[in-house]
């Protein structure tokens, strides 16, 4: 740390030394009250707080070594505990791309869900990407789990890879002791995208895994050896003061209900905001998701969440609310599946 600090600092928490090596320190602090509506009391806790280290090295023949660790933090209601989060290392190379692997890394997938994963607590729940009890580790299309990616271009076309390795023991609903287990074998995903004017960019993902021994478990439309695979598209602009997500998925028994029933689905996002010179930020998500199978029984994602948030440093040190109004029917009460109450959340957030 003293040899990489002792170079000249190029950007803030970054440092590089005469090499041109760099070690970046990044995270953020928050401090969230949420109010779940019903009967729950409002709760206080650490939010999405968390601190990362980014290494990158020079190598010979234009060839760059990297590395990224991440660790999210838990506090009030949330518990107590440090978890990781991101975990990769790689090469990269301008003509050759850039390769990964890791316990934990961005999927290529992710490279188009992103664009309406913005909400500072809720929304990202019609894309189907934070699918299972582990919001799309193990499944591969958030923080993918044993996996491998390559990413490169062809002129202004983006691509990209992901591959992941067995996983065993994957919760697929509930938590805890007793809850209904799986294997996920060969996870394989691709991305694209393609910038089709300033500041537009329109995209496509895959990805699916092969399900193997369901424990605690036994659904009426899956069994060993079967896939689930999901699609998306998405299309993403942005200004410097304007920012426009929409996503819209399709997928083959790529989640599973409260009623233990892997079923198809589709669905879309949609997240904006604009963000106005004197500091505030208006914010609005909506997500709607169906089971389009019948196996579900009738389960539904509906909420819409207005927002209102202000940046005493644009993107860097701001306090947000967010309301989010449920019209669905996503929650098991053990015999249908029935609306969740609506729900409120406020925070002060600090990157650094």
């Amino acid at each position: 740390m003293a040899a990489m600090a002792s170079g000249s600092a190029v950007a803030a928490h970054t440092f590089v030394n005469d090499n041109g090596d760099s070690l970046t320190i990044d995270g953020r602090f928050e401090a969230r009250y949420q109010d779940n509506g019903g009967d729950s009391d409002p709760v206080w806790n650490s939010g999405s707080s968390r601190f990362g280290l980014k290494g990158v090295k020079q190598l010979d023949n234009d060839w760059e070594g990297f590395g990224h660790a991440e660790w999210g933090y838990n506090s009030g209601s949330n518990g107590s505990e440090i978890y990781d989060r991101l975990l990769y290392a790689g090469v990269e190379h301008e003509k050759y791309g850039k390769i990964a692997a890791g316990t934990k890394q961005w999927s290529t997938f992710y490279d188009v869900a992103w664009f309406t994963d913005m909400g500072r607590t809720y929304g990202t729940r019609g894309s189907n990407v934070y699918n299972l009890t582990d919001w799309g580790i193990s499944s591969g299309t958030g923080r993918a789990a044993n996996s491998l990616t390559y990413r490169n271009n062809l002129g202004d076309l983006k691509y990209g890879f992901t591959y992941q390795t067995t996983r065993t023991g994957v919760e697929l609903t509930g938590t805890g002791k007793g809850a209904p287990t799986a294997t996920l074998k060969n996870g394989i995903g691709a991305s694209v995208l393609y910038p089709l004017a300033p500041g537009l960019t329109v995209g496509a993902a895959y990805h699916q895994n092969e399900v193997t021994d369901l424990v605690g478990i036994d659904p009426s439309n899956m069994k060993d050896g079967d896939t689930a695979r999901i699609g998306l598209l998405g299309l993403n602009y942005s200004t410097d003061n304007y920012f426009l997500g929409l996503t819209y998925h399709v997928a083959d028994s790529w989640e599973v209900a409260g009623n233990s029933e892997f079923f198809d689905s589709r669905g879309g996002e949609l997240y904006t905001h604009y963000h106005f010179d004197n500091g505030f930020r208006a914010t609005f998500n909506a997500n709607y998701m169906t089971e389009t199978d019948g196996r579900a029984e009738g389960y539904e994602r509906k909420t819409f969440t207005p927002g209102v948030e202000y940046h005493f440093t644009k993107n860097t040190f701001l306090l947000w609310a967010e309301y989010q109004f449920d019209e669905g029917k996503d929650k098991w009460n053990g015999s249908e599946f029935v609306n969740s109450d609506d729900k409120f959340s406020a925070g002060i957030r600090y990157y650094f």
